[in-house]
């Protein structure tokens, strides 16, 4: 969180830019953090949260007329604010970037960033887009407002992203606003975290989904890992861009795509998300 804290504060200057870290009781720095970051106004929701309510109370607390949307991991470069709001003078209702590698870092390391940001590897094509990380999103206030019904007690991206393409609006995908990844987790996590997120995109597809196409993804869910490991890999060498990296990953990213593969036939089986998804 420093890392991206830091970065972000030595940006633009403070009367243009609102920070907001909604944080539940498993913050227990919280305290120390306020002395740290003066300024930065640390949003205190009490209880154990899911990421997505935690996001969406910061959304909710914002009051600018962008709302940019990031995560610890990530440390977004120099410009990154003032091209955030460079891009919205464009109409697009929310407007994203790729994430880049920082670099160096673990083979644990490297297949958490491979598995998660694939599609956002640079360089990336501008234009329209299917889908934006919330990594390194920003959306105008107004296209939130006009959907607050979707988010404004969880903040899952694929719905907020489905509901602006449903009113017509565009979601942007502009190679300018690159940002920077590092995380550092311990395998029993990464797993965890890997099986929670497959679990929550099974339960949120589900919840469209007649019985019969929820049983046929289940039955084809032994079939998940090699799809998603072959879209990992496929990807790095299409763009020839961490392909030795890749190869030293890979145990851990085809350990990756089976335990989000379990997750997620577990969602399409019970429709219900994980407790931290």
């Amino acid at each position: 969180m420093r890392r991206c804290l830091d970065a972000l504060r030595a940006q633009l200057p403070a009367t243009q830019l609102e920070m907001i870290v909604p944080h539940d009781d498993t913050l227990p720095e919280s305290d120390a953090f306020r002395r740290e970051y003066n300024g930065v106004q640390f949003l205190h929701v009490p209880g154990r949260r899911t990421f997505a309510q935690l996001r969406a109370r910061g959304v909710c607390a914002a009051h600018g007329r962008i709302v940019a949307i990031t995560e610890d991991q990530c440390i977004p470069p120099g410009q990154w604010c003032a091209n955030v709001l460079a891009s919205h003078q464009a109409p697009h209702a929310a407007i994203g970037g790729p994430v880049e590698k920082h670099e160096p870092d673990t083979a644990l390391g490297w297949a958490i960033y491979l598995r998660e940001f694939t599609s956002y590897i640079p360089p990336v094509q501008e234009g329209a887009s299917a889908s934006l990380t919330d990594c390194n999103v920003s959306y105008k206030r107004e296209a939130l407002e006009a959907i607050r019904d979707v988010w404004a007690v969880a903040f899952h991206e694929p719905d907020v992203h489905g509901a602006l393409r449903a009113r017509g609006e565009t979601l942007w995908l502009s190679p300018k606003l690159v940002t920077l990844q590092k995380r550092t987790m311990l395998l029993g996590a990464a797993l965890r975290e890997r099986r929670d997120f497959g679990r929550l995109y099974g339960s949120l597809r589900a919840k469209d989904l007649p019985a019969w196409k929820r049983w046929a993804l289940v039955v084809a869910s032994p079939l998940l890992p090699l799809l998603l490991t072959g879209r990992v890999v496929s990807a790095v060498f299409r763009k020839k861009r961490y392909v030795g990296a890749c190869i030293r990953a890979f145990p851990y990213i085809a350990l990756f795509a089976a335990v989000w593969a379990w997750g997620e036939m577990v969602g399409y089986l019970t429709g219900t998300p994980p407790e931290s998804g």
